[in-house]
């Protein structure tokens, strides 16, 4: 897996607007592009803003007829553009995209002359959805931008029901009345990967993997990072491994910036039939590094109850290996 699994974000400014790219990104590339229609252009500059189309692709040279974003040969599901005064930290706003859209990852958007700052998720994550300051749903229509009004009840938290793959890009941008301009904007992976290797046999009657350990679940917009741990369980039906040997199960988790987070993690193996499981045992400190696998591997259905070892964290390149 490579160090950094970026997607390139190319914002096309239609009308009089050019958008110029203030980040820590190193890979900025720019090019002239056609205009938006007359009308677009005659509505946006008599209203001092800027119809600015963002386009979603995997490489920038890429040329198709309607955008996809792929993660390891699966499409990204949702998109999420916050739009925020540069300044004041105002949130202007807010489109929600799904992959069901026509011009999915390829929205237009109309943006006032000034700094803004953009803040950009795009996952398949189940389930995605806003939360408001008091964790209440925010709810607004999709594929449609939405201007806000209310900064009391504004989005303010990103999260879903199970967490997959998902990228992001926090990016200052200046609008302003020049040529015609694509700018792209790189995201970044803002996953852990965890994998299960059963290194012995599935049995015959096996149901679910219960998992349970320190899961960051909500991301917050104005931070731009992950928030509030909590302990979650994860439960994943192995039937279909049954009498199989070296099946791997993969979980994603949001993760902090740099080394990622520690957690111990319990494991309970469970059969058809029975209330009793096979076995359960618990696993120390293993830690969970955005853009990086974490590998856990041994016969998970061959140990006594509460058996409990700790973690070698020993990187290998990319992975962290534990092995038991």
């Amino acid at each position: 897996m490579k160090k950094n699994l970026f997607y390139s974000v190319s914002a096309a400014l239609l009308a009089a607007g050019m958008m110029s790219l203030a980040s820590c990104s190193k890979d900025v590339m720019s090019e002239f592009v056609d205009a938006g229609t007359q009308q677009e252009q005659s509505e946006s500059e008599s209203e001092g803003k800027a119809v600015v189309k963002l386009v979603f692709s995997p490489t920038p040279s890429v040329s198709y007829t309607r955008a996809s974003m792929m993660a390891n040969g699966k499409e990204l599901t949702d998109l999420y553009v916050l739009d925020y005064d540069k300044a004041t930290g105002k949130l202007l706003q807010v489109l929600h995209q799904t992959s069901e859209a026509e011009d999915f990852a390829e929205p237009s958007m109309s943006f006032a002359y000034g700094e803004h700052t953009l803040k950009v998720i795009a996952t398949r994550s189940e389930t995605s959805t806003l939360l408001d300051s008091e964790g209440s749903l925010w709810s607004l229509t999709d594929n449609t931008a939405f201007a806000i009004a209310d900064d009391a009840h504004a989005p303010v938290v990103w999260t879903s029901g199970k967490t997959s793959d998902s990228f992001g890009a926090s990016v200052d941008v200046t609008i302003q009345a020049a040529k015609n301009q694509a700018i792209n904007i790189q995201l970044e992976r803002m996953v852990a990967k965890l994998v299960l290797k059963n290194m012995g046999t599935f049995p015959d009657d096996c149901s679910t993997i219960q998992m349970s350990l320190n899961e960051y679940k909500a991301w917050n917009w104005q931070s731009f990072s992950v928030i509030d741990a909590v302990k979650n369980q994860r439960t994943s039906d192995v039937s279909k491994y049954a009498g199989k040997t070296g099946s791997s199960i993969s979980y994603f988790f949001l993760a902090p910036d740099g080394d990622g987070y520690t957690t111990n993690i319990s494991f309970q193996m469970n059969h058809k039939d029975s209330e009793e499981p096979y076995t359960s045992f618990t696993l120390s400190d293993v830690r969970l590094q955005r853009n990086h696998i974490t590998t856990v591997a041994g016969s998970f259905y061959d140990h006594q109850a509460g058996f409990s070892l700790s973690v070698n964290d020993g990187w290998d390149e990319e992975q962290n290996n534990v092995e038991f």
